[in-house]
């Protein structure tokens, strides 16, 4: 009797950890999903923030400035764009919720580093 209350005892812990084990795995998926699609929305994102700053900036450029003073010259428009990129990648590291390995931080490294190169061929 008490070796059959044991098996049992024995069973339903083997039970709960497998339970354990599902559980974890389907959480590790939902939170790989979640990552996935906020890198996604976060791409999107920068797309479309430089869609707005390419027009902008061109238009800056080549229009002239209202008001008093000269129209700021392309490399004034790249340096504000560079550092909007910057300051976006250091506050978005400062989170703790991204890391270097992520989409959104290897994109902003890698526009960062397309800004640094065209801005010294200037």
């Amino acid at each position: 009797m008490t070796r059959l209350r044991k098996q049992q005892t024995e069973l339903e812990t083997l039970r709960l950890r497998y339970l354990a084990t599902e559980e974890k795995d389907a959480a590790r998926q939902d939170r790989q999903e979640l990552d996935r699609v906020r890198n996604e929305l976060n791409i999107n994102r920068l797309k479309q923030q430089d869609e707005r700053l390419g027009p902008t900036s061109s238009v800056s450029v080549s229009g002239p400035a209202p008001g008093p003073g000269p129209a700021p010259g392309p490399s004034e428009s790249s340096q504000e764009h560079l550092s909007c990129l910057l300051e976006e990648r250091d506050m978005l590291l400062s989170t703790g919720v991204y890391s270097h390995q992520d989409c959104i931080i290897t994109e902003l490294n890698r526009q960062i580093q397309e800004g640094m190169s065209q801005r010294a061929n200037l």
